[in-house]
């Protein structure tokens, strides 16, 4: 028979699978961010804007560099 906790409505941390109450935000385990519950009960990892805008920023300064490096030369 299941217990009373078991039945109440909660979410699994996608990275270490601890569930976690509706309401939370960041898992108290693995201090992960949680987002929104998915249809199978795991909370969804929210994006990394920082991370993604570095990686932009970063790869948009290396073909720079690059176009500056083989192709400004060549005029």
């Amino acid at each position: 028979m299941a217990s009373a906790a078991s039945q109440e409505p909660s979410k699994k941390c996608w990275n270490c699978f601890v569930r976690l109450p509706l309401e939370v935000t960041q898992c108290y385990s693995c201090r992960k961010k949680v987002g929104d519950i998915n249809e199978h009960g795991i909370a969804r990892k929210p994006l990394d804007w920082l991370g993604y805008t570095l990686a932009i920023g970063s790869t948009s300064a290396f073909v720079y560099y690059i176009w500056w490096l083989f192709l400004h030369y060549n005029k």
